[in-house]
């Protein structure tokens, strides 16, 4: 079951890497595209600067998810030194438990914001602006899903992936 559910997670964390990445490359492109007509041809793209915002936006929910499952988050490691080791995993699941509850804030508080937002339209791109408001709830649903994985796999196997090594 561990192994499934391991190979299970790190599919979703390549995919959803890989969609960041994807991603990431359109902003740059967007970006030099809109220097080049700014600043050579005289004529700025009107659309250019929004669409970045929002893919910029849906790439960091996105890339999120796979930096938890790998820890490259910023955090406060004052328990990491205690000897206890009952302590540190108590302190971990709390940290979890935490992390898994501002997920669940943000999913019941996010898909509705995004669903009321149906008849806005973006000014420059003209689309509906549940498309950018919808990365907040779609992202909190991949850290959620990494998180649960990572309160249920044991911590051997997940320092393997911060290693970067391979997983079974």
């Amino acid at each position: 079951m561990q192994g499934t559910l391991l190979k299970w997670t790190l599919t979703l964390a390549r995919g959803t890497e890989a969609v960041a990445a994807v991603l990431l490359v359109a902003v740059i492109v967007m970006n030099l595209a809109q220097v080049f007509f700014r600043y050579v041809l005289v004529d700025p793209i009107s659309w250019s600067e929004e669409t970045m915002r929002y893919t910029t936006t849906w790439m960091v929910m996105l890339a999120a998810a796979p930096a938890l499952l790998r820890r490259e988050h910023m955090e406060v490691s004052l328990f990491d030194a205690v000897r206890s080791d009952i302590l540190r995993r108590m302190v971990g699941l709390l940290v979890h438990l935490c992390v898994a509850g501002f997920c669940l804030l943000l999913i019941v508080k996010g898909f509705p914001a995004a669903i009321d937002n149906m008849r806005q339209v973006s000014p420059a791109v003209r689309i509906p602006m549940t498309v950018p408001y919808m990365a907040i709830p779609v992202g909190a649903v991949l850290i959620l899903i990494n998180t649960i994985c990572m309160m249920i796999l044991p911590a051997e196997t997940l320092a393997t992936l911060e290693d970067g090594e391979r997983a079974p």
